[in-house]
């Protein structure tokens, strides 16, 4: 398989769009595979860090869960919806489908043991759990 295109950076920038950001994570599995294979060059491991950092960038800013802006409850939907699961079935692990319905509803936060519990089933940071 040929190498992907190097993407222009001769006027650095941070990735704009989907497609810089496609070509980008290209380009960084491209020079893992080489760093795989043999030393890779320290040209090669400069460019890898800093198609690293744009990308990481990239994907903070336009990932939804990583949206500081979004409340608890957003998040916990997001990730129910990711993983195909239901309210329903948050209710053995949140005490019932009274504190489900009252957390959706924003009538209630969370306690300590459902952020735990949440984070624990879920895999949602405590700090997007906590409001």
């Amino acid at each position: 398989m040929a190498a992907p295109a190097r993407l222009d950076f001769s006027h650095p920038h941070l990735l704009r769009n989907n497609q810089e950001y496609r070509a980008a994570v290209r380009e960084v599995d491209a020079l893992l595979d080489g760093h795989a294979h043999s030393h890779a060059a320290a040209d090669d491991r400069d460019r890898l860090e800093f198609l690293s950092v744009l990308v990481q960038e990239y994907e903070d800013r336009t990932d939804p869960i990583s949206d500081s802006a979004s409340s608890p409850r957003e998040v916990v939907a997001f990730m129910l919806e990711q993983r195909g699961m239901t309210r329903r079935e948050l209710a053995p692990l949140m005490g019932g489908k009274a504190r489900v319905s009252e957390f959706f509803s924003g009538r209630r936060q969370l306690s300590m043991q459902q952020v735990r519990t949440l984070r624990d089933t879920l895999g949602i940071p405590v700090d997007l759990l906590v409001e």
